[in-house]
């Protein structure tokens, strides 16, 4: 019996150190956060060969030769109080990079400088069976794991980033096997094409799912909205007074596709509408930021709540679909 027991808990001490395969134990999420709340994908991996990029629902979720999946945060507020980035299987730390600045890079100048470092600090996990996870754009100083470490799913291994070739806070997660990228929501090869078989590579838990579009953020303005200010998080969510100049309704979103048409809606305290608006989308874009206001035409606007709704449509495999966000707005 004694024998028995010290067979078992040498079973289960080798189970916790040994690697084990990404097929075996599935992938979580490589963050910590609530997909569609408070993260979201803002790009898929490219599985067209040409340079037309394709997701593997051949849609245009993605941009040419992307490698992985962009999970991103809401802007760089959100960033800078600290998101952290998790194993999203169980391995042992093969690379590690720390040091690169966090700095959105918007000209092509800047990228060409990072060249060699695209992935910014960043970590690499090996695991079972020629698999490997790869997790870039880290936040300088925030790497927390070392190179031969044995880490569990769900570790902290350092916080999301703004390091490497990058315009927003993101962690881009990186799937290989043989040394060959593995798109996760399928489980085939990169260069396999869209729209085959789908064994998805993660765990049944994370409940994610595709996304054809995400409206990740939207508020009210005063005048023409300061996108920078957005972007970075410094937003008020103040009363406006009632001698404000106009009221501004802003979304951005992830994955607008030329053709959408995007509905503006503002709903005074009285219930009428101050201001109804569609814009049509004529160019299909990674990131776009829109909004549509209305000046004051009286002295003052009317105290009270204001209700904000911005509205997608999108014609998708001949059908009409929706995706909306709304915000609120006191006026006082």
């Amino acid at each position: 019996m004694k024998h028995l027991a010290w067979a078992v808990l040498l079973a289960l001490w080798c189970g916790t150190v040994a690697a084990a395969s990404v097929e075996e134990t599935g992938l979580g999420l490589p963050l910590v956060c609530h997909l569609g709340e408070t993260c979201w994908v803002a790009n898929y991996v490219d599985v067209e060969p040409t340079e037309a990029a394709r997701d593997f629902r051949c849609k245009g979720r993605t941009y040419n030769a992307h490698d992985g999946t962009d999970f991103a945060i809401r802007d760089r507020a959100v960033m800078e109080q600290g998101v952290t980035v998790i194993a999203a299987a169980p391995g042992t730390v093969l690379r590690v990079r720390d040091g690169v600045e966090d700095r959105a890079l918007t000209d092509e100048g800047s990228k060409r400088a990072i060249a060699g470092r695209e992935c910014g600090n960043g970590v690499v996990l090996e695991h079972d069976g020629g698999w490997q996870t790869q997790y870039c754009h880290l936040r300088r100083g925030s790497i927390r794991v070392r190179v031969g470490e044995r880490v569990e799913r769900g570790r902290p291994l350092g916080l999301v980033g703004l390091s490497g070739r990058t315009e927003f806070p993101h962690v881009h997660l990186t799937v290989r096997r043989n040394g060959q990228v593995i798109d996760p929501f399928t489980g085939r090869l990169q260069s396999a094409g869209c729209g085959g078989e789908e064994k998805p590579l993660w765990r049944a838990d994370v409940n994610i799912s595709y996304e054809y579009v995400a409206l990740y953020n939207a508020g009210f303005w005063d005048g023409q909205p300061d996108v920078e200010a957005i972007r970075n998080g410094r937003v008020s969510n103040r009363p406006l007074p009632p001698t404000a100049t106009a009221l501004v309704l802003w979304v951005d979103v992830f994955g607008i596709q030329a053709g959408d048409l995007v509905r503006f809606r503002i709903i005074g305290p009285d219930g009428k509408a101050i201001l109804d608006k569609e814009e049509p989308v004529d160019r299909t874009q990674a990131r776009r930021f829109m909004f549509a206001g209305q000046r004051r035409r009286a002295d003052t606007w009317s105290p009270g709540t204001y209700s904000g709704q911005i509205t997608l449509t999108r014609a998708l495999d001949g059908h009409l679909v929706e995706r909306s966000i709304s915000r609120t707005l006191t006026i006082q």
